[in-house]
C-alpha cells in the first residue's frame, strides 16, 4: 500500500490510523431527511460499524465544544430494534448450536452483547475504544435485571482482537459484526486479529463475521449514501459518510453533525480512516491461515446464499479447526 496517503480533505492518513479532524461544511444534496435548519450534504450511508476495529484518535472540530462522547452519537443513529430483529435469529441459532459462551469482538456500544445475554448466553464483549466500552458497561447495568431473569451474563473489556488469544480458547462462538474487520487496514493486521479471535475459540467453536460485500463495492465505487439521523436527550444527530477509492485501499470519512436542542446551534466532528477492501477470497485466505475452516457464505442474516455480484453484505461463518 502507498505510505501516508492524503485524502481529498487534505489530511494525511498513515496506514492503519484514523483520527477526528475539522472539516469545512460543504453544502450539497443530502441523502436523508434532516432536521429543519440543518445544512445539506452529499452523504454516505450503510449499516454497521463506522470505522472498523483499527486504532482510534480523537480531535475535536473547531468551534462549539463537543457536549457528548462519540459512542453516544454512534449509538443514536442506530435503529437497534430493527437491526436486532434482523440479526439476532441467526446469531442465536449459531450460539445455541455451539454452546453458551459467546465472544463479541469490536462490540461498539454493546447492543449485541446485551441482546445475547438477555437470551441466556454468557457473553463477553470487547473493544479498543474506551468510550465504547464505558457505554457498553452502562447498557449492561441498565439491562441487568432482564439479563439475570434469563440466567444470562454480560461483561465488557478494553481489549484488542490480537489480545483475545489470551482468553485461552474458552469460547463456543465469536461474532464480529458491523463491518469491523476492514478497519484493520493491512493484511498483517487482519491476520493478527483473526488469529487472536480464533485463539479464543475452543476447537469446533463457531466464528461469524459480517462485512460489506467489497467485491461488489469495488466494482460500483459507491461513494455517497443517504444521511443517517438520530437524537440524544439534548441533541439532534446527523451522520454523513463518504468513501474515497484509491488503488488498493479506501479512505472513509464520517462526519457527525449535532444540533443542540436548547439553542439550535450546530457543531461538526469528523473522522477519517483507511480501510482495506476485504474481498471474499482475501477474507477466506486469511481466515484459513488463522485456523478456521468449513466455511459458509451468506449475503444476509436470513441464510440467503452469497452472490458476489448482488449481495449487499458478505457474512462468513466458520469453525475453529482442531
Amino acid at each position: 500500500m502507498t505510505p501516508h496517503p492524503t485524502s481529498s480533505f487534505g489530511h494525511p492518513l498513515p496506514s492503519g490510523e484514523e483520527k477526528f479532524v475539522s472539516i469545512p461544511l460543504r453544502r450539497g444534496e443530502g441523502g436523508g431527511h434532516a432536521p429543519r435548519g440543518a445544512p445539506r450534504f452529499a452523504g454516505c450511508g450503510g449499516e454497521g460499524s463506522l470505522f472498523g476495529a483499527g486504532p482510534r484518535y480523537f480531535e475535536r472540530a473547531s468551534g462549539l465544544p463537543m457536549s457528548t462522547d462519540f459512542a453516544t452519537y454512534y449509538d443514536a443513529v442506530i435503529n437497534w430494534e430493527k437491526r436486532l430483529a434482523r440479526e439476532m435469529p441467526l446469531l442465536e441459532e449459531l450460539a445455541r448450536q455451539a454452546g453458551g459462551r459467546v465472544l463479541v469482538p469490536a462490540c461498539g456500544t454493546g447492543g449485541h452483547v446485551v441482546a445475547l445475554a438477555q437470551q441466556g448466553f454468557d457473553v463477553l464483549g470487547f473493544d479498543t475504544d474506551v468510550g465504547m466500552v464505558e457505554f457498553t458497561l452502562r447498557r449492561i447495568e441498565t439491562a441487568a435485571s432482564a439479563i439475570t431473569a434469563r440466567h444470562g451474563k454480560a461483561e465488557v473489556r478494553l481489549l484488542t482482537m490480537e489480545g483475545a488469544a489470551d482468553l485461552l480458547a474458552e469460547f463456543d462462538a465469536a461474532f464480529c459484526l458491523g463491518n469491523a474487520l476492514p478497519g484493520l487496514s493491512t493484511e498483517g493486521q487482519l491476520l493478527a486479529a483473526l488469529r487472536g479471535v480464533s485463539g479464543a475459540l475452543r476447537p469446533g467453536g463457531v466464528f461469524l463475521t459480517q462485512n460489506l460485500n467489497y467485491d461488489l463495492r469495488w466494482t460500483q465505487r459507491i461513494g455517497q449514501f443517504p444521511l443517517l439521523a438520530g437524537e440524544t436527550p439534548r441533541e439532534e444527530i446527523l451522520l454523513v459518510k463518504v468513501a474515497e477509492y484509491h488503488a488498493d485501499y479506501i479512505n472513509f470519512h464520517a462526519m457527525f453533525l449535532a444540533r443542540d436542542k436548547p439553542n439550535g446551534k450546530w457543531q461538526a466532528n469528523a473522522r477519517t480512516s483507511r480501510q482495506i477492501p476485504l474481498f471474499q477470497k482475501l477474507l477466506t485466505d486469511l481466515a484459513t491461515q488463522a485456523g478456521l475452516g468449513d466455511f459458509t457464505f451468506w449475503g444476509d442474516f436470513a441464510h440467503t446464499p452469497f452472490e458476489i455480484e448482488g449481495s449487499h453484505d458478505l457474512i462468513l461463518a466458520a469453525q475453529k479447526q482442531a
